[in-house]
């Protein structure tokens, strides 16, 4: 035997530990890898992939409706391009009021190559002002011509009815139903697949007091703003228990039924504005009555902070002030919150009386 001192082989680190680790006292386990992080959405922005009215279908349409109907249905239908396809605005001016309306492609449709299914119609004279705002029913698929015929019908009769009053309101909600019903019939289709909600506003808008009619059908907003700061909502939206679930939509059987319901008179001294937006603004804004006022703030008198609970709002002045207020309308529709991409419509009518009475929005206020 050799005098020299045997090798002994090196412990292992995991003998180690043991060995050194206090008796009764666990090894400390490894550090749990961390998942990577979902990528962000990705959107994109495509030109509707479809015509906006079914190829073959146009002239059957117009031969059923009435002259008037058919010649603007014709022209909504030619400007129906990828340039409209984004959304358009309207803002006019008479007297103590002004309207403001716009209507902007959601991002879920844009990223698709679908057409917005929104539509609104807005019109101001001395004597009268309308707004009527309209969501096509995302699972019919003739919605967008849907919400466009409603408020073209249904706007025209109440601008052109003899006075305001829950009569005319149902009489201009009637004919849009009957309207899309001879649409359905042209295209050889069942009603429901021109499904869409309906939101209506007619009022006087000379002298001191104001005499307005409102009715809803669907989901979304309609409010009334006060000189006196308090937002009045004449009626809920028919939503279910789930966001978009919509109980009635025009025309329905029960349109009238709901549309009945809803409606209301006013007689108001001190109208301030009129708000009415489909539930692409809705939604990301509930509840839509506190929101009202902090986005009449914002329209008014400019953007200087996002809204509470909203991921991205654009810095920007009054909406109303604008060079150009429906492309300002529109572009502050682009706002962002994590998962709300739908199609966005805002239809606003202020008064003179508006930029003194309803104050900017800081986020010190509400919503």
């Amino acid at each position: 035997m050799s005098g020299a001192a045997s090798e002994q082989p090196e412990p292992s680190a995991t003998a180690a530990n043991t060995s050194a680790a206090e008796p009764g006292v666990p090894p400390v386990a490894p550090a749990p890898v961390e998942e990577p992080l979902p990528r962000p959405a990705t959107w994109t922005v495509k030109p509707p992939d479809a015509p906006w009215c079914p190829d073959g279908r146009l002239d059957a349409i117009l031969a059923r409706l009435e002259p008037a109907v058919a010649a603007r249905f014709r022209d909504r239908v030619a400007q129906a391009n990828v340039e409209r396809a984004e959304g358009h605005g309207l803002h006019a001016v008479s007297d103590a009021w002004t309207v403001t309306a716009a209507m902007r492609r959601g991002r879920r449709h844009a990223h698709t190559g679908a057409w917005s299914d929104d539509a609104f119609f807005a019109s101001l004279s001395a004597h009268r002002g309308v707004l009527v705002v309209a969501d096509g029913a995302g699972s019919a698929t003739w919605s967008r011509l849907g919400s466009a015929i409603a408020v073209d019908v249904a706007g025209h009769a109440l601008r052109a009815a003899a006075d305001v009053s829950a009569e005319s309101m149902h009489q201009a909600v009637e004919r849009a139903v009957l309207t899309l019903r001879t649409v359905a019939t042209a295209l050889e289709v069942a009603p429901r697949e021109l499904r869409t909600t309906l939101l209506a506003v007619a009022w006087e808008p000379d002298g001191t007091r104001h005499r307005l009619v409102t009715t809803q059908v669907g989901d979304g907003s309609l409010v009334l703003a006060h000189a006196d700061g308090t937002i009045n909502r004449p009626a809920a939206g028919d939503g279910g228990e789930w966001s978009g679930e919509v109980h009635c939509f025009v025309p329905d059987e029960e349109t009238m039924t709901r549309a009945r319901a809803a409606t209301v008179v006013h007689d108001v001294p001190d109208l301030a504005a009129l708000l009415l937006v489909t539930d692409g603004v809705d939604d990301p804004c509930y509840p839509f009555p506190r929101f009202a006022g902090p986005i009449l703030g914002q329209l008014l008198h400019g953007t200087t902070a996002p809204l509470t609970g909203l991921g991205v709002q654009a810095t920007a002045p009054s909406v109303i002030n604008a060079a150009d207020p429906a492309a300002a309308l529109h572009a502050w529709l682009g706002f962002e919150k994590r998962g709300e991409n739908d199609d966005r419509t805002l239809a606003v009518a202020l008064h003179t009386t508006a930029s003194h009475v309803i104050p900017p929005w800081a986020p010190s206020t509400s919503a």
